[in-house]
């Protein structure tokens, strides 16, 4: 089985300029899964930045992952600086939806990933309802979310799982991220993955793999963005030095075990 851990299903206008229905819903996303040869997506909703509401969408994709519940799974974003609406928010999806994730990223609030008197209250909530936690990591942000960052967070939550988003996302439209940190923040954190988004350096995923290991990195496409096909052909036919096991371990092995799919 082959699932994507990073893409979008909402109201986003940009998509309308890539020929997709605004919003992009449940149908039109399990047609892109179909011709892309792929199992499943992990659905967040778009847009970012402090103005943002994200609730319509995550109505969306409560709709999505309830149409189609073997093809598409819930992302629950929200802004740690809303306190307790955002608790409540992350509970009532997840309890109720059956949402599977959260994502967060430091630009929506305008905060730092080593805020922890602002973040602990919501990773402590993740952690109760034991769901995976996603950080965006990298990009024009990259000093407020670094993978040592998240390291340094997953170390005090042992008992969940991490996804280092984007790897780092170095070297995209000249911003440096921070590529550098990923394979010694997953090092000193063994609860943390990484995943695939943005990164088109089949080498620099192959260095990553050769020193953690192929069972804690996934495929990520950040669909529709970028076409959602792209990692798994990358993936699957240009980086060969990976046995066909890990291959399968990239493209939904892990992400079958990680959100207990088996």
């Amino acid at each position: 089985m082959i699932y994507d851990t990073h893409a979008y299903l909402g109201d986003n206008p940009l998509w309308d300029l890539y020929g997709l229905p605004v919003p992009l819903e449940a149908d039109a996303w399990v047609e892109m899964l179909d011709q892309a040869g792929i199992d499943g997506a992990l659905v967040a909703p778009p847009g970012v930045g402090a103005a943002e509401d994200f609730e319509p969408d995550m109505d969306r994709i409560a709709l999505a992952v309830d149409k189609y519940p073997a093809r598409l799974l819930g992302f629950c974003r929200v802004k740690p600086r809303q306190g307790a609406l955002a608790i409540d928010v992350l509970r009532r999806r997840v309890t109720e939806q059956g949402f599977r994730a959260l994502k967060l990223n430091s630009q929506d609030d305008d905060y730092r990933l080593d805020d922890r008197r602002l973040l602990d209250p919501v990773l402590d909530a993740a952690a109760e309802l034991g769901i995976v936690v996603f950080f965006h990591t990298g990009d024009t942000h990259y000093a407020t979310c670094t993978p040592s960052m998240v390291a340094d967070i997953a170390i005090d939550y042992p008992d969940t799982t991490f996804i280092i988003g984007h790897m780092g996302f170095g070297g995209v439209n000249g911003f440096p991220g921070s590529t550098e940190e990923v394979i010694p923040a997953m090092q000193r954190a063994a609860n943390t993955v990484t995943e695939t988004a943005g990164v088109f350096k089949p080498q620099f995923i192959q260095d990553v793999i050769d020193v953690v290991g192929a069972e804690r990195v996934l495929m990520g496409s950040n669909g529709p963005y970028a076409p959602i096909e792209l990692p798994r052909i990358m993936i699957q036919k240009h980086m060969n030095r990976l046995s066909t096991e890990e291959k399968a371990l990239v493209t939904g092995g892990n992400f079958e075990r990680i959100f207990d799919l088996t």
